[in-house]
């Protein structure tokens, strides 16, 4: 039994968040038990109020929406271009309202929303970027920017239906240490190492 261990017993989850950085090039990544659980703690580490917005995509599983009611925060539908199953950014800015903070792009069947054209509508109106990668991974958009890596905060999911599986579990990354430090405080109780 003793030798199915390795010779040097190592944090896997450790390994694991320092090769998903190193990928998608942002400084962290903190594994999480489900991609939901990560939006929820990736939402709660943006630091929003009771009832602020969150802009989301009307085609998506019920995940994103669960982990914006879970934070407190509202979900806000917009339409979807019906060519990529995509949020429509015209849509979108028609949306937006002074309770906005968020834009939530989920990434669906490998299509990556547009980096271009999001973070343009995301600096006018001051709105952060969360993207939900769980049907993406390292998938890029036409700019050749790789999901994951356009926003504030990125999500995605290990369940048996993704790309990588554990059976469960999922990843947050992002490249803003106070997003981090919160994020990683938010998806274990406060228990797990900073």
């Amino acid at each position: 039994k003793r030798g199915l261990r390795p010779k040097k017993e190592k944090n896997f989850n450790i390994l694991l968040e320092k090769k998903w950085s190193k990928i998608h090039k942002v400084k962290y990544s903190i594994t999480v038990n489900s991609c939901t659980s990560g939006l929820h703690a990736g939402l709660c580490a943006l630091s929003l109020k009771k009832n602020d917005e969150v802009l989301m995509p009307a085609l998506t599983p019920v995940m994103p929406a669960n982990a914006i009611i879970f934070a407190g925060l509202k979900p806000i539908f917009v339409d979807v271009d019906p060519k990529t199953f995509l949020m429509d950014p015209n849509d979108l800015v028609k949306k937006i309202t002074k309770k906005s903070k968020v834009i939530l792009l989920v990434h669906l069947y490998g299509n990556v929303c547009d980096s271009k054209i999001f973070r343009r509508i995301a600096k006018k109106y001051n709105l952060k970027i969360m993207e939900d990668c769980a049907e993406s991974l390292v998938a890029k958009d036409k700019n050749g920017v790789m999901a994951g890596t356009m926003g504030d905060i990125a999500v995605w999911s290990f369940q048996s239906a993704k790309h990588i599986t554990c059976g469960d579990g999922g990843i947050i990354s992002t490249s803003n240490s106070k997003i981090a430090e919160k994020a990683r405080k938010y998806s274990n109780l406060g228990f797990k190492f900073l």
